[in-house]
């Protein structure tokens, strides 16, 4: 029988070839396939066969490889194969040969080991936390004499006006201290005169806030957000302290607008108790923007009442090789039937939760690149109104010319996956898409802001007819090289129209170092900062030519990047082999030429490159520019993530990095000279790799809402022998650490150096206070 496949999925593109009587072919996306020859002999029972393929880009870790391989044939229904049927691929035989672990030849960054991780860390020891270790770090900070013991003799005054968020205080400080601790509430017409935690309305500032604690009186002072930012920071201190706190003051002000994160869920899809899980983790780090990336190739996942094909056919994966009935299983989904989105009520749900917390979500609909899920979408919606014969209504959404020829594909492998511009039917669909939006958040969080993406456009639209119809009645246009600008200056008019501000990537709006301009309320966000890619001064250029900008730059703060240089921990390592918390805390957003530090493959950019033009033009900030940054976004894309504990795992502590540089300059900041600077942020980074392993962590652990605790990333151990002595450490100092000398069968807490007997390879570990455990690693001991 040769009429079967396997269907398999590797994160990379692979040379079609035939091997050992297979034929291994590259479909869309990740998806591949391994088929017989018409005259390959049968495979007997126990019998193997080793089959080579090659990849045109580098794999050099497990999570590139994806789960749920199938087999489908004429005849069968697909059938998983039970041997890759797993979250994580454990099925990948480990990376062993140095050509396996390098990016390319000239790659020269050292993998992770113990004995790295240690030099690494070796600085790195305990230290007694300020009596006001909060996070993000404070602007200003007046320490008093004498302490203060909240209890329930004490009062929260409130006014009507502020009653919800006192009410919110009350029950959240029951939940943090016992019942005998807890303030009571109390109106502030009948209020007592001594022991009161008083809120005090009055506008001090965009987001500012102070909190004076002083004996027998707490006063939180600031308007709406600030108010909020002033409760959490009282929170954080009891956790720290309990109910006896220390008496100071504290004036506090962001340092930009824009404190962001982006969650991408068309890829892989997370529960609604998770996105709430991160809200309340992003508002006890005073974050204020989550941007829900919510439609690409793979899927659309929010629900659009007139447009319902959107999720009935644009979130349903199943084997179906036509896809008139699904999209194919991509990133390892399996050939069973699932429709994964978020229904109206679900997003609103988001939408209140969001309000509580502070939280602004800016919805994007990625376009008219990564549009492959809503292209399909309306091409189902347009069979189903052509077969009831209703041939306008069918043409009203569609967004493709099913004459264009155009031969192109994707960096993520997809072709016919961007919406054609030259439609009419395409700017139907944005102004549908947009008014349904305005409706949903209406009641809830009136919507002020719309993503529409303009990222990785690929080469589409070339031999469209309707691209060229366009282009020979319209004297503005000369080549198909000008349709991404006019497709933003059609949709810019269409979200003006709508009263909203226009975001999108500044691949939209800056091409081959050159910057159009397009008249509207718009905002450039800026991830391509490779240096070696020459677009590292993209985000100046921008600025300068009068664009609002929000800095993502993808080598600091893409948490989907692996969180260090090993094969065994996941991410897609585009954009640099790793980043870890301490390179997202060295981000420094004021100045984007104080990140220059490696090219890719780990050799230092030198002076010379700079003003040899290596990295490209580098345009300096025109005076007051810089008020023009907005502030920073984090991104996570799930590519390789595909569940909501391995989403998490990528997401903390990072994130709690992202919210410090996003809300506090730190004095290292401003040094000029690197060698200066570079000492100052290293003593900063201790406090505060200190601060995450005594308290932001412990508080993780203890979180319950919506679920169980948070799944951050345990820290890895660093270790070596010494004298006949294992001596370890990690990189959040008095984070738990243990060793096993037999294999794993029993486990030791490392408390002091260790003795080692001769020729014994030592497993390592780290554990949380909820008893979970990061990846093991192995020390070997040589003679």
């Amino acid at each position: 029988m040769s009429d079967w496949s396997i269907y398999f999925g590797i994160r990379r593109d692979i040379q079609d070839t035939i091997s050992n009587g297979f034929h291994i072919k590259q479909h869309l996306g990740d998806i591949k396939t391994l088929s017989p020859l018409a005259n390959t002999k049968s495979i007997k029972a126990g019998e193997s066969r080793v089959i080579t393929l090659s990849s045109n880009y580098f794999i050099i870790s497990d999570s590139a490889v994806l789960p749920n391989w199938y087999v489908s044939s004429n005849k069968t229904k697909p059938v998983i194969i039970d041997s890759t049927n797993f979250e994580d691929p454990i099925f990948v035989k480990p990376f062993k040969s140095n050509i396996q672990l390098k990016r390319s030849p000239q790659d020269i960054i050292p993998l992770a080991t113990p004995n790295r991780r240690f030099e690494q860390y070796k600085t790195k020891s305990a230290q007694e936390l300020d009596n006001f270790a909060i996070t993000p770090t404070p602007k200003s900070i007046i320490k008093k004499q004498g302490k203060t013991t909240i209890d329930n003799s004490w009062s929260i005054v409130y006014t009507e006006k502020n009653k919800s968020q006192a009410i919110a205080l009350h029950n959240i400080l029951r939940e943090q201290l016992s019942l005998s601790n807890t303030p009571i509430l109390v109106k502030e017409s009948i209020s007592p005169h001594s022991k009161v935690i008083r809120l005090i309305d009055q506008d001090i500032g965009n987001e500012a806030y102070t909190l004076n604690i002083n004996n027998n009186h707490i006063d939180l002072t600031g308007k709406d957000a600030g108010l909020f930012y002033a409760q959490t920071s009282l929170l954080s201190l009891i956790t720290q302290h309990g109910n006896t706190l220390p008496n100071g003051f504290i004036n506090d002000q962001p340092r930009k607008p824009y404190r962001g994160f982006l969650l991408e869920v068309a890829r892989n899809f997370y529960t609604k108790n998770t996105i709430l899980r991160l809200i309340v983790q992003m508002s006890t780090y005073k974050m204020n923007v989550l941007h829900l990336h919510l439609s690409d190739d793979e899927s659309w996942r929010l629900e659009i009442p007139t447009l319902p094909e959107l999720t009935e056919f644009g979130a349903t994966q199943c084997h179906d090789i036509s896809e008139t009935k699904c999209l194919m299983p991509v990133l390892g989904a399996g050939p069973d039937k699932k429709t994964q989105y978020y229904s109206v009520e679900d997003y609103k749900d988001i939408l209140r939760y969001a309000n509580e917390h502070h939280i602004t979500v800016i919805p994007e609909f990625d376009m008219p690149g990564h549009a492959r899920a809503a292209i399909y979408a309306m091409e189902s919606r347009y069979r189903k109104l052509k077969a009831e014969g209703k041939i306008n209504q069918a043409q009203q959404y569609r967004l493709l010319d099913p004459l264009d020829t155009t031969q192109y594909k994707s960096v993520q492998l997809y072709t016919n996956n961007a919406i054609n511009v030259c439609l009419d039917s395409t700017y139907n669909f944005v102004d549908t898409l947009l008014t349904q939006m305005k409706k949903i958040h209406a009641d809830i969080q009136p919507l002020k802001v719309i993503h529409l993406g303009g990222d990785e456009i690929a080469g589409a639209w070339v031999n469209s007819p309707a691209c060229k119809k366009l282009i020979s009645n319209n004297d503005q246009l000369h080549s198909t090289a000008q349709l991404g600008e006019y497709f933003f200056n059609k949709i810019n008019k269409i979200s003006t129209a709508h009263h909203l501000e226009l975001h999108a990537y500044g691949d939209a709006f800056d091409h081959k170092n050159h910057t159009i301009r397009i008249k509207g309320n718009l905002v450039a966000q800026v991830w391509n900062s490779i240096w070696e890619w020459q677009s590292g001064g993209r985000a100046n250029r921008l600025v300068n030519a009068g664009y609002d900008v929000i800095l993502s730059n993808a080598p600091y703060l893409y948490l989907d990047q692996p969180q260090e240089a090993s094969p065994y921990e996941r991410g897609n390592p585009w954009a640099t082999r790793f980043i870890n918390t301490e390179k997202v805390f060295s981000f420094t957003p004021a100045d984007i030429y104080k990140n220059i530090d490696i090219f890719q493959n780990g050799t230092k950019i030198t002076a010379k490159d700079i003003s040899t033009g290596t990295l490209g033009p580098l345009p300096t900030l025109k005076p007051a520019a810089e008020s023009h940054i907005l502030g920073i976004e984090a991104a996570v894309f799930g590519e390789t993530i595909r569940t909501d504990e391995q989403l998490e795992y990528m997401i903390y502590p990072r994130l709690i990095a992202v919210a410090e540089r996003a809300w506090h300059q730190a004095d290292w900041e401003t040094i000029k000279n690197k060698t200066q600077r570079n000492q100052a942020r290293h003593i900063a980074w201790e406090e505060f790799a200190n601060r995450l392993g005594q308290k932001e962590l412990l508080q993780m652990d203890d979180y319950h809402q919506h679920g169980d605790s948070i799944h951050y990333r345990l820290p890895m151990v660093a270790a070596k022998v010494v004298n006949g002595k294992l001596i370890a450490n990690t990189e959040y100092p008095t984070v738990k650490i243990q060793y096993s000398f037999d294999n794993g069968d029993h486990w030791v807490d490392y408390t002091k150096p260790a003795n080692v007997a001769d020729n014994k390879n030592v497993l390592l570990r780290t554990s949380s206070t909820n008893h979970r455990y990061s990846r093991v690693t192995q020390l070997d001991i040589k003679q």
